[in-house]
């Protein structure tokens, strides 16, 4: 629906493909909802994010998502530092527009940057029109309406128990390590969701990033390399990279 740091939009095809049968599917932290989006809606569908806008986007789009068709989406200095510091709303829709335009113009989705020159540049060259309808919000509307898709704002864990069964599927696509000497990441410890997927019944699978400790702590399941692009807001070449997708199946 709209870019996140870490996205899965150039894997997510990849990802779906190799989904099992289920009749309910869960993702803990949902993000930009790459994969979300990409596969086909089943009997109940979870996502949950920790972050209290991005959570505030997919409650909020649910329930006024048609009314950005009409909003101004262009990157504009100023209107994004102002909405940075907003922090009051008159409505629900006052706050799509805020959390949506600052999710759309940081630099890298990252939502505390703005996307710079370069990326204006580019939006000038490629958008005929500065309005919502770039970003098809009533379709998403529609989308999480239609398809039985609850909402949650909790601690990833919690999530996972409250829908583990044997017909339940999970994706799950967590903050990477930065490095092999720092695991710890957004406040998410990689022993923490290796210990809340330790004897569930769900069937999942995990992306992380390719390291050494990753493969290590994770050695019990199914280990898949794949590569996939990286690009950056503003920058025309991509390079390839590698993440790990992780499964009990």
């Amino acid at each position: 629906m709209f870019g996140r740091v870490g996205g899965k939009t150039k894997l997510r095809k990849q990802i779906v493909s190799k989904i099992p049968e289920h009749k309910i599917y869960v993702e803990p932290f949902v993000g930009g909802g790459s994969v979300f989006f990409e596969k086909e809606p089943v009997q109940t569908n979870a996502i949950n994010d920790l972050d209290n806008d991005i959570y505030n986007i997919y409650v909020d789009m649910k329930n006024v998502g048609d009314t950005m068709t009409d909003k101004n989406f262009f990157p504009e200095k100023e209107l994004f530092w102002t909405l940075m510091k907003q922090t009051e709303f008159k409505n629900d829709s006052d706050r799509l527009y805020r959390n949506l335009y600052i999710s759309l113009n940081s630099f890298s989705c990252d939502r505390t940057s703005f996307v710079g020159p370069g990326y204006v540049k580019t939006r000038k060259k490629t958008i005929n029109s500065s309005t919502g309808k770039k970003w098809k919000t009533t379709k998403w509307k529609k989308f999480l309406n239609n398809n039985n898709v609850d909402i949650h704002n909790e601690d990833f864990a919690s999530i996972i128990k409250q829908y583990d069964s044997e017909d339940t599927f999970i994706y799950l696509d967590p903050p990477y390590s930065k490095s092999s000497k720092d695991y710890v990441v957004g406040g998410i410890d990689p022993y923490q969701i290796f210990d809340a997927l330790h004897g569930i019944k769900s069937k999942f699978i995990l992306s992380y990033d390719n390291s050494h400790e990753i493969k290590k702590i994770f050695s019990k399941y199914n280990i898949v390399q794949v590569e996939t692009k990286y690009s950056r807001a503003g920058e025309i070449n991509n390079y390839i990279g590698r993440e790990l997708l992780i499964s009990n199946f």
